[in-house]
């Protein structure tokens, strides 16, 4: 099946029912599948007659038969166009089967949640749908994420071929991977490994935060220390295993946390007098997103086999930071 085009705005969504969802009432399932929506808003939508089964308007109590096809009318983001000038898509590479970004911070990879029209893969659908760039015979796939405030190399494969080489590099680390991290504190050693491993943090109400577990998944994050200060040091880390938020847990595990990181670290904004007492304007803002930083990447090329390296050089908000030309 080709994949949808999600250049173009989302007028409504359709879900099967599947067996095990058999007997539970509209609402109820409803409310599990359009997750970012509230049960009123979902129940006014079904009142509304907004919210169809087999192509006809049902009660909320209605029980749901296995194969029946469900589809709820969108409004909102979904059916606005992709807002491009505001999502950058800066090209470090493009070619028949790949194109490298350099990401910007604040930027969503991949429709989620109210994210619908806004994020990198729905500019890169418009961008390819426009005929702009090197053409490929799909628009790009997702092969990896960054977290909406990290930046840096960001790599989407232009088929499904391709796709499929590239993840499995990446399962079974195949790459290489470089990140800059700007942390809280001096840290002490000029360089190290942590290895903790890593699991659900079953202590938060937060679904997708983790933490260092004695039953997690083994992890190894190296890391070498560049610039340092009383108040901050920026931080080299290769991660030699890929969990999630690998990296933000392992410097909180040891003591520094990623500035400004609100889910494993202090979200409190750095501001101009924090980095200099004596600042001619102390409650600037310079920083209010989390510090990280994808650096360097390294892959083999899907198509060619040879083994290139992008790089994406620290943004502004980060090299004032630690006072990087």
């Amino acid at each position: 099946m080709a994949p949808r085009d999600l250049s173009e705005p989302l007028r409504e969504i359709a879900y099967p029912v599947e067996p095990a969802e058999a007997g539970q009432r509209l609402d109820t399932w409803l409310q599990s599948r359009v997750y970012w929506r509230s049960r009123a808003d979902l129940q006014r939508r079904i009142a509304e007659g907004r919210v169809l089964v087999d192509g006809r308007p049902a009660r909320k109590g209605a029980k749901l038969k296995t194969g029946q096809e469900v589809r709820v009318m969108i409004d909102g983001p979904a059916t606005e166009k992709v807002p491009v000038n505001k999502i950058p898509l800066r090209v470090i590479h493009e070619d028949r089967c790949i194109i490298v970004l350099d990401k910007a911070p604040g930027t969503v990879v991949h429709p989620v949640g109210r994210h619908v029209m806004d994020t990198i893969v729905n500019a890169l659908h418009v961008r390819h749908h426009s005929g702009e760039g090197v053409p490929g015979p799909e628009p790009p796939l997702i092969v990896h994420r960054l977290d909406r405030e990290t930046s840096g190399v960001l790599v989407f494969a232009k088929d499904d071929g391709a796709r499929k080489r590239l993840g499995d590099d990446f399962e079974k680390r195949r790459v290489e991977k470089s990140y800059l991290a700007v942390v809280s504190g001096p840290v002490r050693n000029a360089s190290g490994t942590i290895e903790l491993p890593i699991g659900p943090d079953l202590e938060s109400d937060i679904r997708l935060k983790v933490a260092c577990v004695a039953d997690g998944k083994p992890s190894l994050t190296e890391y070498e220390v560049g610039r340092r200060t009383d108040m901050l040091s920026l931080v080299r880390c290769r991660p030699r295993t890929g969990r999630q938020h690998q990296i933000r847990v392992h410097l909180a595990a040891l003591g520094h946390p990623i500035l400004c990181d609100g889910l494993y670290g202090d979200p409190t904004p750095v501001t101009a007098a924090m980095l200099d007492p004596d600042a001619p304007d102390p409650g600037l803002v310079v920083l209010d997103r989390q510090a990280l930083h994808a650096e360097r990447l390294t892959i083999t090329h899907p198509g060619t086999g040879e083994v290139m390296t992008f790089e994406a050089p620290l943004p502004a908000d980060l090299a004032a930071l630690v006072g990087a030309p």
